[in-house]
């Protein structure tokens, strides 16, 4: 199948090629690897996201935090065969946090997005 545009025709695949590759505003840019996040947060509107999310640790020994600050207390630790239920989110100085609680300790606080993930996306605190 051939589409007509002005100056001449483009194929179907290419226009599928180019809507698959596009890059999608919703998605962090990334820098070496390291997640980027704008200085302000966004309201997540979808209805599934204003309920907690299952989530897992990425690490063994992921410190929960009673503050999203790195200085602030731990509290308890997640380990990579935990589970945990993320109940929000927050960016703080370009820098995503989950509140969450750890299911198999009931230890509820702050872990940043390198040591814990939501499989589904979660609303701001």
């Amino acid at each position: 199948m051939r589409l007509r545009a002005a100056g001449g025709a483009v194929s179907a695949v290419a226009v599928a090629v180019i809507a698959l590759t596009a890059p999608s505003p919703a998605v962090a840019a990334t820098a070496g690897g390291t997640p980027q996040f704008g200085g302000k947060a966004t309201r997540v509107t979808d209805s599934a996201a204003q309920d907690p999310s299952p989530g897992r640790y990425l690490v063994d020994g992921a410190r929960i935090h009673t503050r999203p600050d790195l200085a602030s207390t731990t509290v308890g630790k997640g380990y990579t065969s935990q589970d945990s239920t993320v109940h929000c989110r927050a960016v703080i100085n370009d820098e995503e946090w989950f509140y969450h609680t750890n299911a198999a300790t009931n230890v509820t606080g702050w872990s940043r997005w390198d040591v814990l993930v939501p499989w589904r996306a979660v609303s701001d605190c």
